[in-house]
């Protein structure tokens, strides 16, 4: 295993290309951006990419699934050299494989929220009617939309650091985002990310950045945006379906990690469904 690195992005988009990606987590930008935080690392094994994590508060390594053509042969033999080690972010196809031969267990809150690109878009329908409201408060305020550049990385940085300051519940994970936001702006030219970023007059008061996931999702991996202005962050969401309806069908927003308020907050906006994942235990 290596520590991520630039150098590796081909091999990524080698196995990417070859094997898209279902999951929030799944790409090269996510996994470069936190590497430093979840100390992840890589390798090639038996013809898989295979990308490991470990927080500094884990009590096990952890692994996704490989990357390649047969990864559930992989998972159910034991690695080299490691006793106990756990699979995450394992999604339902390959999860219904492994469960002839394992005990995969569901993992509702690393689950990711996907909604319909369109919907977000035009905001039509009964359902919508308050996320519609809030996105017209917002936009009386004659706010400027438009691509996200390398140039506007030190104004989102101070955004983000803004909202971070604001922290009290959960500062350690905030500060984590916060540092991983850094890192992808810090690289955005080197990344396949785009985004958006919303302007009243000169200041910039919120942005979102993602990229491709596969054929017909969209992942976004960070949002924020100012919380005085009222309607700001769900005009920020449909700002940014309307940048990306063209290529995609689908907008994945990754998981609520089980907290209350952002479950909330991520079934207000009526998903079309969730992409389930699973964990499995190894143990020698």
């Amino acid at each position: 295993m290596q520590p991520i690195s630039m150098s590796q992005k081909t091999i990524f988009d080698r196995y990417f290309a070859a094997f898209p990606p279902k999951c929030c987590e799944m790409t090269f930008a996510n996994i470069f951006c936190w590497a430093a935080v979840k100390h992840h690392q890589a390798c090639i094994y038996r013809d898989h990419l295979l990308v490991s994590c470990m927080r500094d508060s884990d009590s096990e390594l952890r692994f996704f699934p490989p990357i390649g053509e047969h990864p559930e042969e992989i998972m159910l033999d034991l690695l080299p050299g490691l006793r106990a080690y756990r699979w995450e972010r394992i999604p339902s196809p390959l999860s219904r494989d492994l469960s002839q031969s394992a005990s995969v267990v569901l993992d509702r809150d690393n689950s990711d929220y996907y909604y319909k690109v369109d919907e977000l878009m035009t905001l039509k329908g009964k359902k919508f009617e308050g996320k519609r409201n809030l996105v017209r408060r917002f936009a009386s305020l004659n706010p400027t939309v438009r691509t996200l550049r390398q140039r506007d990385a030190a104004h989102c940085i101070e955004l983000q650091e803004r909202w971070l300051s604001e922290q009290e519940a959960g500062r350690e994970s905030a500060a984590e985002e916060t540092f991983a936001v850094k890192v992808a702006l810090q690289h955005f030219d080197l990344l396949p990310i785009k985004g958006v970023v919303i302007e009243l007059g000169e200041k910039l008061v919120g942005f979102a950045i993602g990229e491709r996931l596969n054929s017909s999702m969209f992942v976004e991996h960070h949002e924020k945006a100012e919380r005085e202005f009222k309607g700001a962050y769900e005009y920020l969401l449909h700002a940014l379906a309307g940048e990306i309806v063209a290529e995609a069908t689908f907008l994945n927003r990754g998981q609520d990690l089980g907290i209350p308020g952002l479950r909330q907050a991520k079934l207000s906006w009526r998903p079309a469904g969730m992409i389930e994942k699973f964990s499995l235990m190894v143990a020698s």
